[in-house]
C-alpha cells in the first residue's frame, strides 16, 4: 500500500480549519530553582525591596536576520502572575497560542522570553528583569518544536535592562539561548527524552528502566548547574493536541524536494512495520493470547490512564496484540485505548478493527462512550460513529443524564456533513437513508490531511457499518420523548443565543440541527403537540424575560419593585400562561403549568435581585422557581449535572448520601432558572439559633435531635465534602451553605470551581466546629461514619473519574466561567483531586487527611467574619426565613 502522509508543510497550515485553530500552542508549565534573595541587587546595591513582587513572564516573537535591528514582531504579552514564589518548582500554568500560523512562521522565527518581578524605589514600583532566554520555533532539521523541554533562563541582572526591547536585544545579542548547550550531557538527555515520548523510538522492556535513570541524572545536573530552568510543552494546537506529525518549514514554491527525502527515510519502516506486526495471519494468533502476570499489570496500567493521555508505541503495541482479551475480560475500559491503538491509515488493519468493533460487548452504562465523542477523537471519525451506534442501546435517563454534553459534542463532528443533512428525521427508515446520502456525500470529504494532499483517515463507506451521526441521533431521540425534547430544544437554543461564546461557523451548525429537530416534529398529534408546546415555551420565558426587566430597571426600592412585580404578574402573567395546551415548565417539563401566584412574588435582596416565583400546576400542585437575570447560569447548571450524576453512581451502589441535586436551566448567558429548595443558610441558623444542633432541637421539638435526622445531617455533610473538594468548590462562606429541617445540608451557587477561589488560603473542604460539634466532636462515632462515609464516597466516585473528566473534556469550547479562562488547568485540577497516579487506599487516606486538615484551619472563620462584617447587617434573608438564595 502508499503511505502519503509524513509530515505536514507549514506552507499548507491555515490559521483555522473547518472552525478549528491550527495556530501553534506553547503551555508555560513551571520554573525550577528561582531564589529571590539572589536578585536583591538594583545598579550594584543591595535593596530588599527588590524582587518582592509576584512572577509573570512577557513574551514576543522574534525574526532573527542579518543586518536587520528590528527584531520583534508584535506586541509583548504577559503571562499571569504566578500565586507564589515560595515553591519549588514556581507554577505558571498557562497556555500560549502564538499569535501567528504556522504558514506565517519562518525558520528564522523564534520567540523571546523574559522573566519580570518588581521592585520599590522612591520614584514607585518598577519592573524588574530578572532572565531570559531565546529559541527558534524549527529545529536544525527545519521542523517544528513539539513536545516537552526545559529552557535555561539567564540572570540579566549583570546587564543594563530598561525595557523589555533592551532585554530581547541583550538576549539576542549575548546569544542566551535557551537549549543547555553548554551542559553537553544535560542536552543530549533532554533530545533524547524527547525524542521517546514523542514515540520516534520503539521502546523495549528496558526503557522503564533507563528512563527512571536517565530522569535521575536529568535532575542531577540541572541542580549542579544552578541555573533556573523554564519547562514548556509544544503542542501542534489546542484543537489537535495530541497530534504528532511533524511540520516541516516549507514555501509553497520550493516543490515536494524535503518532502521525498524525508519519505525515503521514514515510509518504509513504519508501513513494513505494521506489515509485519498486525497483519491478518497475526489475528488468528493473537485470539488465542493470554497475558502473563507481567504483561497483565502492564495492561492494568495502560488501563488506568486517562482517556486523554497519549498510549506510547510500545503500549499501543501491546493492547493490539491483546486485543481479543481485553475485549473479553475489560469491554469498559479497554474501549478507548483499543481504537487509540488502532493505525487507522492502514486499510488492513482499519478493516480488522472495525470487525472487532462490531462483536465488541455491549457496555453496562454510556459513560464510557462519552469518551469517544471527545475532541482527542474528532479526526476519527468511524470512532464517532461507532460510539453513536452504542448510544442507541442507552436508556432516556441516561441520555438525560448527559444531553448537555452530547450537545457541546457537536463542536467536534464533521460539521460539514452535518449541513448537508437537509432533511429531518422522521422515521428510522428515512434516517437510515438520510445517513447513507451523507456518507455518500461525505466519502469525498478530506480530513485535515486529506486537504493538505495527505492522508484520509474517513473510512470507506463499505468497510464503516455505522451511518447515523451524531445529530442525527439526537433528533431521533429527542422525538422519542419529551423529557429529551424540551431539554434538546433549551440547549440547542443557548448555543445559537446572540450572548454565547460560539463562532459564527458553530452557531450555524447549532442553529440547522435546532432547525432540523423543529422539522421534525411531524407525522402524528403527538409529535405536532410538542412542536407547539415548545414554541409556547419561548413566548412564556421571553415574556417573563421582558417583565422582570421591567421590574429591575425601575427606579425605586426593593419593596417598590416588589409591588409593580406582583402588578405586572397580575396584569401579564395570564397571557404568559394562557396557551390551547397546559404548558409543560421547562425547568421540568412533567410540571404543566396553569398560572402564577402573581400575590407571592417577590425579589430577593441581591445584586442582580432575582425573583422567587410560585407556579400552579393544573391539578393545583406548586413548584417554586427562581427567576434570575443578568447572570450566566451555565456552571451552575454544570456543576448540578455532575452532582446528579454523583447522587447516580452512588445510588447504585445503595449508598445515599441525601444530596440535593436542585435543577438548573439557562435560557440564555443573560437569564434562566433555577429550582428552589427551602433551606437556611448556616450564618443564619448560627444568628438566630446559636448552633445547627439547637436548629434541628427546635424544627424536631425535642431535647434531642432524632437519630434519623442526625444520620441524613452526617451523610450529607460527608457527601458535599466530598463533590466541593472534588470539584474544587470556592466561596464557600456560611451564606452558601443551607441546612432543612429534615436535616439535609446542601451547597448553593458556584460561581468559582476548580480551585479558582476569592478567598486567600481557603481550605479544601468547608467544615466548620459547628458542624462537627453538632456530630458529637471528632471523638464519637458518628464522627467516624462521618469519615466512612467521605472516604467511601470518594472511592466510589473515584472509580468513575474518566466520565467526570469525559464531562468536562466536552464542554472546554463552550465558554463556560472558570473552565473558559484556562480548560487545561481544569482538566489538571480534576485529574489531580482524583489522585489517579496513587493506589486507591493511598488516594483514600489522603482525601481523609484533607479533610481534617480543613477542620483545623483558623483561617475560614476569620474570612467568614470579614464576609458578614462586610454585609453589614447581614438582613438578606430576615424577611424570607427559610428560603434558598441566589
Amino acid at each position: 500500500m502508499d503511505l502519503n502522509i509524513i509530515y505536514l508543510r507549514s506552507c499548507d497550515l491555515p490559521k483555522i480549519y473547518k472552525g478549528k485553530s491550527l495556530i501553534p500552542h506553547m503551555i508555560i508549565k513551571s520554573l525550577s530553582a528561582f531564589k529571590a534573595e539572589n536578585f536583591k541587587k538594583i545598579k550594584g546595591r543591595y535593596d530588599s525591596l527588590a524582587c518582592y513582587g509576584e512572577l509573570r513572564l512577557a513574551y514576543c516573537i522574534t525574526r532573527i536576520l542579518p543586518m536587520f535591528r528590528m527584531r520583534r514582531v508584535g506586541a509583548w504579552t504577559y503571562t499571569n502572575f504566578t500565586k507564589s514564589n515560595q515553591t519549588d518548582p514556581i507554577v505558571f500554568g498557562d497556555g500560549v497560542d502564538m499569535p501567528f500560523p504556522y504558514s506565517w512562521l519562518y525558520h528564522y522565527s523564534g520567540i523571546c522570553l523574559v522573566l519580570l518581578s518588581s521592585y520599590t524605589d522612591s520614584k514607585g514600583v518598577h519592573d524588574q528583569y530578572i532572565a531570559g532566554c531565546h529559541i527558534f520555533f524549527y529545529n536544525s532539521k527545519r521542523t517544528f518544536r513539539n513536545g516537552d523541554y526545559d529552557f535555561v533562563m539567564h540572570p540579566l541582572d549583570a546587564y543594563d535592562v530598561q525595557d523589555l526591547d533592551s532585554a530581547l536585544n541583550c538576549v539576542i545579542d549575548n546569544n542566551l539561548i535557551a537549549k543547555p548547550k553548554s551542559i553537553p550531557e544535560l542536552n543530549n538527555l533532554l533530545k533524547t527524552n524527547r525524542k521517546l515520548m514523542r514515540g520516534e523510538f520503539l521502546e523495549t522492556p528496558l526503557d522503564q528502566q533507563s528512563l527512571a535513570v536517565a530522569m535521575h541524572r536529568i535532575d542531577q545536573l540541572k541542580l549542579a548547574s544552578k541555573q533556573m530552568f523554564l519547562s514548556v510543552k509544544f503542542i501542534f494546537s489546542t484543537a489537535y493536541p495530541f497530534l504528532r506529525v511533524p511540520v516541516v518549514f516549507q514555501r509553497s514554491e520550493t516543490g515536494d524536494l524535503a518532502y521525498v527525502e524525508m519519505s525515503k527515510k521514514w515510509n518504509p519502516y513504519d508501513e513494513m512495520y505494521f506489515k509485519m506486526t498486525r497483519t491478518v495471519s497475526s489475528a488468528y494468533e493473537d485470539r488465542k493470547k493470554i497475558p502473563n502476570q507481567e504483561i497483565k499489570d502492564r495492561l492494568k496500567a495502560i488501563l488506568d490512564l486517562s482517556f486523554t493521555d497519549r498510549l506510547t508505541p510500545a503500549d499501543s503495541d501491546v493492547i493490539w496484540k491483546y486485543r481479543f482479551y481485553l475485549s473479553n475480560k475489560h469491554p469498559e475500559e479497554a474501549l478507548s485505548k483499543f481504537i487509540v491503538a488502532v493505525q487507522w491509515d492502514f486499510g488492513e488493519q482499519r478493516k480488522q478493527a472495525i470487525e472487532l468493533l462490531k462483536v465488541w460487548p455491549r457496555l453496562s452504562s454510556a459513560e464510557r462512550i462519552l469518551e469517544l465523542l471527545t475532541q482527542p477523537f474528532s479526526d476519527l471519525p468511524v470512532c464517532r460513529l461507532y460510539a453513536v451506534s452504542r448510544l442507541q442501546d442507552a436508556s432516556d435517563e441516561d441520555i438525560e443524564l448527559y444531553l448537555y454534553q452530547l450537545v457541546q459534542a457537536l463542536h467536534y463532528e464533521n460539521t460539514e456533513a452535518i449541513l448537508k443533512s437537509d432533511l429531518a428525521i422522521v422515521d428510522e427508515q428515512e434516517a437510515q437513508t438520510s445517513n447513507m446520502e451523507n456518507e455518500s456525500a461525505g466519502s469525498s470529504r478530506l480530513s485535515l490531511y486529506g486537504q493538505m494532499g495527505q492522508l484520509d483517515l474517513n473510512p470507506d463507506a463499505n468497510e464503516c457499518p455505522w451511518k447515523m451521526n451524531l445529530a442525527e441521533f439526537l433528533i431521533q431521540r429527542g422525538r422519542s420523548n419529551f423529557r429529551l425534547a424540551n431539554y434538546l430544544y433549551w440547549f440547542l437554543k443557548l448555543e445559537v443565543h446572540e450572548d454565547t461564546p460560539n463562532t459564527p461557523a458553530m452557531k450555524n451548525v447549532f442553529n440547522h440541527v435546532l432547525s432540523r429537530f423543529m422539522a421534525s416534529l411531524t407525522g402524528s398529534e403527538t409529535l405536532l403537540g410538542w412542536y407547539a408546546d415548545l414554541l409556547n415555551q419561548t413566548t412564556f420565558v421571553d415574556g417573563l424575560y421582558d417583565l422582570m426587566k421591567q421590574v429591575i430597571e425601575t427606579n425605586g426600592k426593593r419593596t417598590a419593585k416588589i409591588e409593580i412585580l406582583q402588578r405586572k404578574l397580575a396584569e401579564q402573567g395570564p397571557a404568559l400562561t394562557n396557551f390551547d395546551r397546559p404548558l409543560p415548565f421547562p425547568l421540568d417539563p412533567s410540571f404543566l403549568i396553569a398560572e402564577i401566584d402573581a400575590k407571592s412574588a417577590t425579589l430577593f435582596k441581591s445584586t442582580t435581585q432575582p425573583a422567587l416565583l410560585k407556579l400552579i400546576s393544573t391539578t393545583g400542585e406548586i413548584y417554586q422557581v427562581i427567576f434570575k437575570t443578568g447572570d450566566d447560569l451555565r456552571q451552575d447548571q454544570l456543576v448540578l449535572q455532575m452532582l446528579r450524576l454523583m447522587d447516580v453512581i452512588l445510588k447504585k451502589e445503595s449508598f445515599d448520601l441525601h444530596l440535593t441535586p436542585y435543577r438548573v436551566l439557562p435560557a440564555s448567558c443573560r437569564h434562566g432558572f433555577i429550582e428552589f429548595v427551602r433551606g437556611v443558610p448556616i450564618a443564619e441558623v448560627s444568628r438566630q439559633e446559636g448552633s445547627i444542633t439547637k436548629y434541628l432541637q427546635n424544627c424536631n421539638r425535642s431535647p434531642t435531635i432524632p437519630m434519623h435526622v442526625l444520620e441524613t445531617y452526617m451523610r450529607s455533610c460527608a457527601g458535599y465534602c466530598v463533590i466541593t473538594y472534588l470539584l474544587g468548590v470556592g466561596d464557600r462562606h456560611l451564606e452558601n451553605i443551607l441546612l432543612t429541617e429534615e436535616g439535609k445540608l446542601f451547597h448553593i451557587d458556584f460561581s468559582f470551581i476548580f480551585g479558582n477561589d476569592p478567598k486567600m488560603m481557603a481550605p479544601n473542604v468547608r467544615l466548620t466546629k459547628d458542624m462537627i460539634e453538632t456530630m458529637g466532636g471528632t471523638k464519637t462515632e458518628l464522627f467516624k461514619n462521618f469519615l466512612n462515609s467521605g472516604y467511601t464516597a470518594f472511592l466510589n466516585l473515584r472509580g468513575h473519574a474518566n466520565v467526570f473528566m469525559a464531562l468536562l473534556s466536552l464542554v472546554q469550547d463552550a465558554g463556560i466561567g472558570d473552565i473558559a479562562r484556562d480548560p487545561q488547568k481544569s482538566f489538571d485540577f480534576l485529574k489531580e483531586r482524583f489522585l489517579l497516579d496513587r493506589p486507591g487506599e493511598e488516594a483514600s487516606q489522603r482525601f481523609c487527611k484533607r479533610v481534617l486538615d480543613g477542620i483545623g484551619s483558623v483561617m475560614p472563620e476569620v474570612i467568614e467574619k470579614i464576609h458578614l462584617l462586610m454585609q453589614g447587617v447581614a438582613f438578606l434573608l430576615k424577611p424570607f426565613k427559610g428560603v434558598s438564595v441566589y
